[in-house]
Parts: C-alpha cells; sequence; structure tokens
C-alpha cells in the first residue's frame, strides 16, 4: 500500500563553550536549551505514537553532564547564585545583560513581572543595562523570571516550584531562586536517559554529528570549498587536517556506544556538509546513513528539483556507492524544513498544520511510489518565535499525523529498509545546506584568517607532538578550535550581539595549543579576528516628511530624511529567505508611516507576488500589497514603496516593530528580518529636537 514516508530529523547542538584550562563556562547556552528544547521535544513521543530522528553532539552531551549539578564552573550560573545584594558593579555588568537575551514576544511578555521590569531598559544597549540600577529585590526578580522564560512547556509541568514560582509571580527570596537552580540541574539529568529509554521502545533512533561539529570535508580537503564554489577565496592552509577529521568520526561512535549502549547507524554531518570523500569517511567506519540538502543533490545530478518531474527524484532512497561501500543519504526537502523553521512561528498554529499537511499530500500525489520525505532542521532555536515554545503547532501536527492513514512517520534507518525505489547518484558534488557550498566557513577575510591561525597552529603542533607528553590535551584543543561555529560567526553574513565572545574563545583554544606546547602565544592570535560587527538600524529618521509613493526615486532629496535598516543585517543559514528585500527606508509624517524597500523587484512585479507587513503595536496587524506595478497606497517599479495611515494602527502608537514576508500565493519565500524587527519610534518630536 503506497504511503508518505515522513522522516523528521531534529539537530540538536551547541559549540563547546568551555575553557578547559581555566576551567570554565563562558556561555550558558546549553543550560538554557536543555531548559527549553532539549527535553521538550523528544518528549512529545511519550504523548504521540510519532516517530522521529534526534541527532545529538557528542560535544553536547559532554556539556550537559557538566550541568547536572548547580556548582558547574559556568560564569552566569555562578553570578546568578550569588545574593544580588553582594554582587559587584562588575558582575553586575556580566550579569545583567544575559537577563535580556529572551524572545520578547513569546518569552517574556506572558511574564507580567518580566515584562515590567525589561520595559525598562527601552533603548538601552543590553551591555549597559547594568546602569539601569535595578534594586537588589527587582533583580532577584528579573533573574528567577529569565530562569523561568527559558522552560519549556514540559519542564514547567513536571517541575512544581517553577508552577508555584509562576503563581507567586514577583517578590521572589534567594531560597526562591535556589530552590529553582536545584531542580533545574535535577531536571537537566533527566533528558539523555529520556532519549534512550525513547530508542529502546523504538519510538525515535538517535544519531550523532563527528565530536566537535567540524566541516568534515574542508578537513578532508581544503578544496572541496572551491568544488563547491570554484571563485570562494581560499583560506591559507599549510597543513594536512585528515587524520584529525577521522578523528571526530571515530570518537564520536565511540562516546555515542558508552551513552547508547550500540554504535548509531547514522551521522547528521556537521551542517549537512558532505563530500564523497566524506561519504567514504563515514562508511568506512560503519556509518549506514548520513543526510544533507536537496539542493547538493541538485547539484551531484545536475538537475533542477524546482521542476515538478525531477523533483520525485528527491524522494527516493538515495544510495551513494563510495570507495569504501554503499552509504544511504537522505536529502531535506528544503521548503518544508525552512517553513518550519522560520515561515510556521509567525503563523496561527492550525493554518500553520494546514499548510504542511497539504504540502504532504501534493507531494503524495506527485509520485507513484511510496516517497520519502526527509524534514531536517535545526531542534533548538525556531522554537522561541513560536508562541508557547511551538507547543500548539507540535500537538496538533502530530495528532493530524497520527489519525492519517497515508502518512507513516520512519526513523532514518527504517526509511533505508523501506521498499521506496532507489536512487543511485554516480557522484556527490561537495556542498553543506547553506547554499550548497561552503562561504559560512571560508571565503571572508575574517574567516580565512581564522583559519590561518587555526592552520599555524596545527603545522607547529605536528612538528613537536612526538617530543611533548601532553599530546591528548593538545588535540583536544585543536579538534575544539575545528568546530564549525567559531567560523560561522567570522565575516558579515551572520549577526550575534556575542560574536565578539565567540572570538575570544576561538583564540582561546588556539592560545591554550600554544601554551600547552610550552610557547610564547603569537601576537596576531591576541589580536580579535572580528571586525565587522552589524547591526540593522543604519540611521532613525530626521524629519517629518512626505515622499511620493511612485515606485521611483524621483530625486535624491525624497528620503534625505527617512531612517534606514539593512533588512538583511541578521540574515544566515538554513532559511527561506531569499534576495529580493534589501534596504529599507522609513519615516512618517502626522498621517501615515511610509516605506520604501530597496532590492530587485524586477523579479517578481507582475508575477502573482505580495508583500505581508506584520505590525505590532498594541496588537498586531497584517498589511498585504500586490506587487503589480501600482496599486492603492503602493507602487513596486524601481523600488518598492507604500503608506499605511497612522490611525489604521491604533489609538497614537508609539511604537511599531515590523516583519516583512515574501510570498508567493500561501508560500512564504523571503523573511526580513529574520531573526528580528524593524522598530520604528513614533514618539520622536521632531520639532522639539530641531528647536533644542
Amino acid at each position: 500500500m503506497k504511503k508518505l514516508r515522513l522522516c523528521f530529523l531534529w539537530h540538536m547542538h551547541q559549540p563547546y563553550y568551555k575553557d578547559d584550562l581555566d576551567g570554565s563556562y563562558h556561555m550558558p547556552w546549553v543550560y538554557l536549551h536543555g531548559l527549553k528544547d532539549y527535553y521538550e521535544l523528544p518528549y512529545y513521543h511519550s504523548v504521540h505514537n510519532i516517530k522521529g530522528t534526534y541527532n545529538l553532539v557528542p560535544s553536547l552531551l559532554v556539556q550537559l553532564k557538566d550541568y547536572e549539578k548547580t556548582d558547574v564552573a559556568d560564569t552566569f550560573l555562578q553570578l546568578i547564585q550569588k545574593e544580588t545584594a553582594i554582587l559587584t558593579r562588575e558582575e553586575k555588568e556580566v550579569l545583567v545583560p544575559q537577563l535580556f537575551m529572551a524572545n520578547y514576544k513569546n518569552m517574556v511578555t506572558p511574564l507580567r513581572r518580566y515584562k515590567e521590569l525589561y520595559d525598562r531598559k527601552g533603548d538601552t544597549d543590553i551591555f549597559r543595562t547594568a546602569e539601569l540600577n535595578y534594586s537588589d529585590e527587582e533583580l532577584t526578580d528579573m533573574q528567577v523570571l529569565y530562569l523561568i522564560s527559558w522552560c519549556g512547556v514540559f519542564t514547567r509541568e513536571k517541575l512544581e516550584i517553577v508552577q508555584t514560582l509562576i503563581k507567586k509571580g514577583r517578590h521572589f527570596s534567594h531560597s526562591d531562586k535556589t530552590e529553582l537552580l536545584e531542580a533545574l540541574a535535577d531536571f537537566i539529568s533527566d533528558i539523555v536517559p529520556l532519549y534512550r529509554e525513547l530508542q529502546h521502545q523504538g519510538k525515535i533512533e538517535v544519531s550523532a554529528t563527528p565530536f566537535y561539529h567540524p566541516i568534515l570535508p574542508i578537513l578532508l580537503e581544503p578544496k572541496s570549498a572551491k568544488e563547491a564554489l570554484p571563485q570562494i577565496s581560499m583560506a591559507s592552509i599549510n597543513t594536512d587536517f585528515s587524520a584529525d577529521a577521522e578523528q571526530h568520526v571515530r570518537s564520536a561512535i565511540s562516546y555515542y556506544e558508552s551513552e547508547f549502549g550500540q554504535k548509531p547507524n547514522g551521522m547528521w554531518p556537521a551542517e549537512g556538509s558532505i563530500s564523497e570523500k566524506a561519504a567514504a569517511l563515514f562508511a568506512q567506519n560503519g556509518i549506514k546513513w548520513i543526510a544533507s540538502d536537496e539542493d547538493v543533490l541538485a547539484s551531484s545530478i545536475g538537475a533542477d528539483l524546482r521542476n515538478e518531474d525531477n523533483r520525485k527524484t528527491l524522494y527516493k532512497k538515495h544510495i551513494f556507492p563510495s570507495s569504501s561501500g554503499d552509504i544511504h543519504i537522505f536529502f531535506r526537502d528544503k521548503e518544508l524544513s525552512d517553513l518550519m523553521g522560520f515561515t510556521y512561528s509567525g503563523w496561527d498554529a492550525e493554518r500553520a498544520v494546514d499548510d504542511f499537511m497539504e504540502k504532504m499530500s501534493e507531494i503524495f500525489d506527485s509520485c507513484d511510489f511510496s516517497p520519502i520525505v526527509p524534514v531536517i532542521l535545526d531542534g533548538e532555536n525556531a522554537w522561541e518565535f513560536y508562541p508557547e515554545n511551538a507547543y500548539k503547532f507540535f500537538t496538533l501536527l502530530y495528532s493530524r499525523l497520527e489519525a492519517c492513514n497515508w502518512i507513516e512517520t520512519l526513523t532514518m534507518s527504517e526509511a533505508c529498509e523501506s521498499d521506496t525505489p532507489e536512487h543511485r547518484p554516480a557522484k556527490i558534488r561537495a556542498g553543506s545546506w547553506i547554499y550548497a557550498n561552503f562561504t559560512t566557513w571560508m571565503g571572508h577575510d575574517e574567516k580565512n584568517e581564522a583559519w590561518r591561525l587555526l592552520a599555524d597552529a596545527h603545522k607547529r603542533f605536528q612538528t613537536k607532538k612526538d617530543t611533548l607528553e601532553n599530546t591528548e590535551q593538545i588535540r583536544k584543543e585543536l579538534f575544539i578550535a575545528e568546530g564549525s561555529d567559531w567560523f560561522w560567526w567570522y565575516g558579515d553574513d551572520h549577526f550575534s550581539l556575542q560574536s565578539d565572545t565567540f572570538d575570544k574563545l576561538f583564540r582561546g583554544h588556539i592560545a591554550n595549543i600554544y601554551e600547552l606546547m610550552g610557547e610564547k602565544v603569537p601576537t596576531d592570535v591576541t589580536r580579535a579576528i572580528k571586525k565587522s560587527h552589524r547591526t540593522g538600524m543604519l540611521k532613525k529618521p530626521a524629519t517629518l516628511f512626505t515622499p511620493t509613493i511612485d515606485g521611483r526615486i524621483t530625486s535624491f532629496y525624497e528620503w534625505i530624511g527617512a531612517g534606514k535598516f539593512d533588512l538583511k543585517f541578521d540574515a544566515g543559514a538554513m532559511t527561506a529567505s531569499g534576495n529580493t528585500l534589501g534596504l529599507l527606508y522609513f519615516g512618517f509624517d502626522k498621517k501615515n508611516l511610509y516605506l520604501r524597500i530597496d532590492g530587485t523587484f524586477n523579479r517578481v512585479i507582475n508575477m502573482d507576488y505580495e508583500l505581508e507587513m506584520e505590525i505590532t503595536t498594541d496588537t498586531t496587524r497584517t498589511f498585504s500589497f500586490i506587487l503589480k506595478d501600482c496599486e492603492e497606497n503602493c507602487c513596486a517599479r524601481d523600488v518598492f514603496e507604500a503608506l499605511i495611515p497612522l490611525n489604521e494602527l491604533g489609538d497614537k502608537p508609539d511604537k511599531a516593530d515590523i516583519i516583512f514576508r515574501l510570498k508567493k500565493g500561501r508560500t512564504v519565500v523571503e523573511v526580513a528580518p529574520l531573526y528580528n524587527t524593524v522598530q520604528i519610534d513614533f514618539s520622536i518630536d521632531f520639532e522639539k529636537d530641531w528647536i533644542a
């Protein structure tokens, strides 16, 4: 009987935040996602009769173990455990900014007291929030509520102390905080056992990634970056990393076996990065399946998978005859994965699930065989953009899948054994799930400088290793520095308020290598690599103004008083975003809000596209504009221009947060900004500022 074989793979990963030489964790993200996501997602399989695959990176599991106790050497947790009355100003300057790192709409706003204290920040840079002078009582409330905001739905259900503190609401004591921290540490100790039990019951499969999450094709053969993109600017790599690549794979298998009592059947290569050499290395080590992105398949077989006839190939069972034997490769359905990761969070849960099921039906009807549909995405970072950590979405989706008689959810290993027709690609072109190349980790001057420092340290170690006694400790530092995340945050393609910290951590690992070899740390290792630090707001409005809405830049002066915002400042990997929406100009007069977007609109005008604006003031409203030359209140020609009457935004709004979505039919093809909003302040009194 024909079935659609739906294969979810949720990838759980954080970089290695610990400096082993000083023994401290310098960022708490493993801990926080442990409270919110690592338990939450697999627990759904205890409630619903569906299957899925969970990819756990060994370096993440190592860190989770440390957080099973409250005395973990984490800078943030050590400060939050102190009584607020004894915190020094310097300690507050470290602690307080972290307390603002939560999604405002879905994590802060539902906790009334947290929102009240958070709103005190206003436009203050979060790294200067210690200047706000919270009282000791207020700061204790902030700490407790911050921790609660990071607790998932099932975390809150399971821990009575969390429920009690939510009801209490405010005026928390130090003992309240201590009791909460102890309960959360106990909770984290339940995470890995849950995966073990669910895998033992056959409800999930647990896979792994090479130990410290390296870009394996680059370690095996740096020139694979040119195979993926011939014009890439190559980093200077004067050493051979291939033995390290092998060790990342073998040590991951060994660690997995120690945790789960068996070897993994499959691996999600870091960032879905594969090549023929990488596939052979996995097969050589007994790995039966790996996975990547549909764009890598398209490049490998020279076919446009957006073509309806060609797309059927995506849903077959792919087996690559590597030099070490056959290996199954799953290629993620990009549209479905990105819809779930980036788009559905802005939709009502029922509408999102309807859309997902409709797309499943279209795939099912298009194939004359039982298609395998891999939906593969980050298992931890998307859900804070959904209300209630995506609880309503997952509950409805999994209930619908349970009741559906033409869909079956399978683990990846089960899909390998299915009778879906085989497809045997003759070659694999090197690439990743991000643009089917490696530009996220190499090519920019900053990324290439990081590779140069790493390669120099690696080469120096190779010349000295036979004379050293602490080689294993040095190798560990090298393996950590080979992780993909450090290179991710260099360059200007991704945005993080903590990019400077990532830079320091990476260079810290390189410095550790030299110190462990008994050598002086080179001067260039002590210099910051990160030079570009992007923020979306380029300029605030300078005056009231009234432009002509004609889709043309009428004169240089027409928008000279406007604010400017780079809509791509936070655009990055694994995204539904394209390249149409570029630079936003915005401003207003006493009647209307005016918006102009510069981009490549010639590709979408009169092609059944619309631009949707989600604007939040006192409530959230949606405005849609058809991209047809000139329509009422908008025009798309050389640029897109539109006006929105201020009275349609509520009663004298002070501020508005805007997200733009470019759509074709019901499909969102581009989102901007991706992780943030454009915030417009209507309260500026230009006349007063001018007089002053």
